[in-house]
């Protein structure tokens, strides 16, 4: 008997035939036919989960120099480029946190200090989870403090509990995903559009680690507060009054023991990494500039640096320094759940992106967009994009989406004769930001799959924080973001 994923291919296969022949590419050249056929059907695996996300990636390495649209030589490179070292730096690191017991304990220190008002408990655990999803993948962020929060649930009263119940697991799984907007290694679609600005755009001046969190770290902070505002004073209503049941978890944090050496070693080398990421190039700020340390390097060093240098180096460290057992602080064994489809995740989508652009494929389209952004202003085509976005990506992978997406905002940015960057940076935010249904992202699935919220509250809910997303991140990329990186908007 035929599986359902064998129909979704031969589907997918079907679909993808006709692509050459629909109006607008029927007339392009064989190459931009050809990649239009390859890119469908791979968006057709993965959005229909007819492959496995991460094999569904590997289908370009075959199908683009099997049209002779890119060589085999050429395709491969693109499967390990320098920001993917980055995002492997960073799972390495975050594996270190874990297997020392470390993310827990930053957890319960920023939990201790809200107090046991409803309200502030649920303000803790959205903290904790914004600031660990900005250095830790926002699903382990959600597996770690799911424990916590239904600790927390199990400790109060029925009647408490139920009013507690959805705005809290919601909230972590929210900030989860906020959170991550704020660094380049916080969640795969930011390290998708920073390996395809350089790709497409070699001559523009590289983000770095310390540039991309000034930009972004406002959006985190006015979202995460929104977010929070919305949960706890629209959405539902909660006590006004202290819960005595939450104070146990002062007393969970107050009964950990002190830090052990090995959690000093680790720490001390994760804050180096992350401080060296922040000051590596400095800083603008227009009537202030603050230099960084790159600049001490000989030239012919620093213009090869790189974050991904930075990351390597501190994992390097961690697998040299010895722990109390004089073994090492981390052992290859540990990173064996390294997320290696991630990566090949997003090799798969350069590698898409690459074809539109050599193809010509992406101009063509480019073109045709380019033609409605020219008839609205810029902050309207940014809201649109948002919004569009934003719903999309609830029924399919963010890290997909915005791999299939930005070549073409980038082509319909040049069309229209504005700066390529206008549409491609607030997409990316806003597909990180999807609150309706439980498959829009891991977190949103890790706290349903608590079997504690009702798909009712969650869509309820999300729905008006989708609206307030395409507002937000609007407002904010326009007016912050891409000035403060650098990039002249308007027009």
């Amino acid at each position: 008997m035929t599986s359902v994923h064998t129909w979704k291919t031969l589907c997918g296969l079907l679909i993808s035939g006709f692509a050459p022949f629909l109006p607008g590419i029927i007339n392009l050249p064989v190459d931009a036919r050809s990649t239009a056929a390859v890119v469908v059907f791979t968006a057709w695996c993965w959005l229909t989960g007819a492959l496995p996300l991460p094999i569904a990636s590997l289908l370009p390495v075959v199908l683009l120099p099997a049209t002779g649209v890119i060589s085999a030589r050429d395709v491969a490179p693109l499967y390990f480029q320098d920001i993917l070292m980055l995002f492997l730096g960073g799972f390495i690191l975050a594996i270190a946190l874990e297997h020392h017991n470390l993310h827990k304990r930053f957890a319960l220190r920023a939990l201790s200090t809200f107090g046991t008002r409803p309200s502030r408990v649920i303000l803790g655990f959205m903290v904790a989870g914004a600031g660990l999803s900005m250095f830790v993948s926002n699903t382990s962020t959600a597996l770690l403090l799911l424990p916590v929060a239904l600790a927390v649930l199990d400790g109060c009263e029925e009647e408490n509990r139920k009013q507690l119940t959805a705005p809290l697991l919601l909230g972590i799984a929210y900030a989860c995903s906020i959170g991550g907007v704020a660094t380049p290694i916080g969640t795969a679609p930011n390290s998708v559009f920073l390996g395809q600005m350089m790709d497409r755009f070699p001559e523009m001046t590289t983000i770095g680690f310390g540039t991309w969190f000034i930009g972004a770290f406002p959006l985190v902070v006015i979202f995460l507060a929104t977010t929070w505002w919305v949960l706890t004073r629209i959405s539902f209503r909660l006590p006004t009054h202290s819960i005595p049941g939450l104070e146990q978890l002062r007393k969970t944090k107050d009964a950990q023991p002190p830090r052990t050496q090995d959690q000093n070693k680790v720490a001390l080398v994760f804050g180096g990494v992350a401080l060296a990421w922040m000051t590596r190039q400095g800083a603008d700020f227009g009537s202030i500039n603050l230099p960084g340390w790159e600049t001490l390097l000989p030239e012919t060093i620093s213009a090869s640096i790189s974050d991904a240098s930075v990351a390597m180096l501190g994992v390097i460290i961690l697998f040299l320094l010895p722990d109390k057992n004089k073994n090492r602080l981390l052992e290859w064994e540990d990173c064996k759940n390294i997320p290696w489809g991630i990566l090949l995740l997003l090799g798969g989508g350069f590698a898409l992106a690459k074809a539109c652009e050599v193809s010509g494929l992406s101009n063509a389209i480019g073109q045709n967009l380019g033609a409605l952004i020219t008839s609205v202003s810029p902050l309207m085509a940014i809201f649109v994009t948002c919004l569009g976005i934003t719903f999309l990506t609830e029924i399919t992978s963010n890290t997909a989406t915005i791999n299939l997406m930005l070549p073409l905002l980038f082509s319909a940015c040049i069309a229209a004769d504005v700066h390529p960057m206008l549409l491609a940076v607030p997409a990316t935010f806003a597909v990180s930001c999807a609150f309706m249904l439980p498959v829009a992202t891991p977190p949103n699935a890790i706290l349903f799959a608590s079997g504690r919220l009702r798909m009712g509250q969650m869509a309820k809910a999300g729905f008006l924080l989708n609206l307030v997303t395409a507002v937000l991140v609007t407002l904010v990329t326009y007016c912050w973001t891409l000035p403060a990186w650098g990039f002249e908007v308007t027009r």
